[in-house]
């Protein structure tokens, strides 16, 4: 696996990370609040990866 590989899987893993840290931080929110603010933060970091 090339180096520029390594580093997309890399970067992939850490946009599921952070989604999945962001959703166990609004966990004590209500759903409804919960699920709009996981996809705004999924979309945000999908437009961050593209950008870097």
């Amino acid at each position: 696996m090339s180096s520029e590989e390594k580093i997309e899987v890399a970067e992939k893993r850490i946009v599921e990370l952070k989604t999945l840290i962001n959703h166990w931080k609004m966990s004590n929110i209500s759903s409804r609040r919960s699920t709009v603010e996981l996809v705004e933060a999924i979309m945000a970091d999908r437009q961050g990866t593209k950008a870097a």
